[in-house]
């Protein structure tokens, strides 16, 4: 969406939920899709003299989720007591951080061209080395989650499970400039978030959930026009709608004249519009103080770098890395490296191949395994809706069907059938199964030959057009001797035998 006249100005501030096995200042239980009100306890329903206990995991995986976006960590951060009243939040305020985040002063960086698999325009895959942009973190902060209401015609439930469930609020600096960079920026925070194993990024269990503040101004204009905020948007496809809506209604409203009033809205994905919850609040409204029932976080340079030394390779660096090591085109690493389950799988079967093989064309057989893993193992993880983890076909079994592609032993279509057997019979290898169903390729000219020979022998007449210049006949004789011989014959092999014989009945 391009406006000549009017720049949008957009701003995030996303609730990452912690994959914690507690919460983040009591024991419940955290684990989605329990019965409403059964993993609550005193402290998470704020009992009067309840006493909170912070979770280290949660402090660690603020760290790392910093380290990983080059925030500066903050060598001691408070908590402070957020106050309002809602039916979902029990205590009457949110434990929360205010003036001193624990991480603060990062960047997500974006790619600002083709993503998603999207061609260039000539059919083939974008060059993945094109224009990024830093979008700027104001602070990380860690903080406890609320209930969650329900409204219904007959009247409204709380389920006080969520209560007290870890969340990282990552709030960015108002750099981006479309609903586009949001989506974008969304999205890498998300693979960022699962790379580094601190949350599973499910926007739909709401383990990831953002809100949106956005303005507009003239073009060229630096000062900021009055924001409205976009709450508790689901899914970054409604980011992206919900911020497209929002821009044009307040850049038609700015034309008529009509002042923008700062509040918060709701987006309702149904209708495509965004509908007024409440007058927007600032930060006095909450009445924030330090909370006295919690010390300071203490940290020091060994806390932090024992958090640095625990990181996995990010998916910039991997990328970069399959592209560089392995020769890999850039379409195939940005594929392979959006799950960090994918890139392990992918490198776990490469190794397995090189293993067998014992040397060979390192780049051929990577291409080879990266083939196999971005059409026959992401179909079937898509189409069954499964973790790579869960698939039938491991990569040491994946590599297994791949060695017999190497050796010759096996044709791309036999392959495929392989393939699909592997992932109901868990048991037998690709070599046996392979053998089992007649697939293995029979590459001994000895064998072949008298076949050969009599197909021609009984396709005199179409020997006789073949010489005489219609050589498209060749294929008809190669299907033919594919069907006539007892097993399967090595189609390559097939060609040059009957190639030499033709040939040699045109010499005659």
């Amino acid at each position: 969406m391009v406006h000549d006249k009017y720049e949008p100005v957009i701003g995030l501030e996303v609730h990452v939920q912690l994959d914690t096995e507690s919460k983040v200042f009591s024991p419940d239980s955290t684990a989605f899709g329990a019965e409403p009100n059964t993993q609550v306890d005193p402290i998470s329903l704020g009992h009067p003299g309840t006493l909170p206990v912070l979770n280290r995991r949660v402090v660690e995986y603020a760290v790392r989720l910093g380290l990983a976006t080059r925030c500066k960590i903050s060598r001691q951060s408070i908590f402070a007591r957020k106050h309002y009243f809602y039916p979902d939040l029990p205590k009457g305020y949110q434990i929360s951080q205010y003036d001193t985040p624990i991480c603060y002063d990062g960047f997500v960086e974006i790619d600002l061209e083709a993503e998603d698999g999207e061609t260039n325009g000539t059919g083939e895959a974008p060059d993945a080395h094109h224009a990024t942009k830093r979008v700027g973190l104001t602070r990380i902060h860690i903080e406890e989650d609320a209930g969650k209401s329900t409204h219904t015609d007959d009247g409204s439930l709380v389920d006080y499970n969520r209560c007290g469930v870890p969340l990282l609020e990552v709030v960015s600096e108002p750099d981006l400039r479309s609903p586009r960079e949001a989506y974008l920026y969304l999205k890498n925070l998300r693979q960022l978030v699962r790379y580094l194993g601190i949350s599973d990024g499910n926007m739909e269990e709401g383990s990831l959930r953002c809100d949106a503040n956005v303005s507009v101004r003239p073009c060229g204009q630096n000062r900021f026009g009055t924001r409205t905020e976009l709450k508790n948007l689901n899914s970054m496809r409604h980011v992206e709608q919900a911020l497209e809506y929002e821009i044009t209604r307040q850049i038609a409203s700015v034309e008529r004249g009509t002042p923008v009033e700062q509040c918060t809205l709701l987006w309702d994905a149904d209708a495509g519009e965004t509908r007024m919850m409440r007058s927007k609040e600032d930060a006095q409204d909450y009445r924030y103080f330090p909370d006295p029932d919690l010390v300071a976080v203490e940290l020091d340079d060994d806390d932090i770098q024992a958090v640095r030394a625990s990181l996995p390779e990010m998916p910039d660096e991997r990328r970069e890395r399959f592209e560089t090591d392995f020769g890999l085109p850039p379409y195939d690493a940005g594929v392979l490296t959006e799950e960090r389950q994918v890139a392990d799988y992918f490198e776990d079967a490469l190794r397995a191949l090189f293993k067998r093989t014992k040397g060979g064309d390192t780049r051929t057989q990577a291409k080879l395994v990266s083939n196999f893993v971005m059409t026959d193992v992401l179909r079937v993880v898509n189409e069954d809706s499964i973790s790579v983890r869960d698939l039938a076909v491991t990569p040491r079994r994946l590599a297994q069907l791949i060695y017999l592609r190497v050796e010759d032993k096996i044709s791309s279509s036999g392959a495929q059938e392989v393939f699909e057997k592997m992932r109901t019979d868990t048991d037998s290898s690709a070599g046996k199964i392979a053998d089992e169903n007649d697939l293995i390729q029979v590459s001994d000219r000895d064998a072949i030959e008298p076949v050969v020979d009599g197909v021609l022998q009984d396709n005199e007449d179409k020997v006789d057009a073949y010489l005489g210049g219609k050589e498209g006949l060749l294929g008809f004789f190669i299907g033919q001797v594919m069907r006539t011989f007892d097993g399967s014959p090595n189609p390559e092999v097939v060609r040059d035998v009957l190639k030499e014989k033709l040939n040699g009945r045109r010499s005659d």
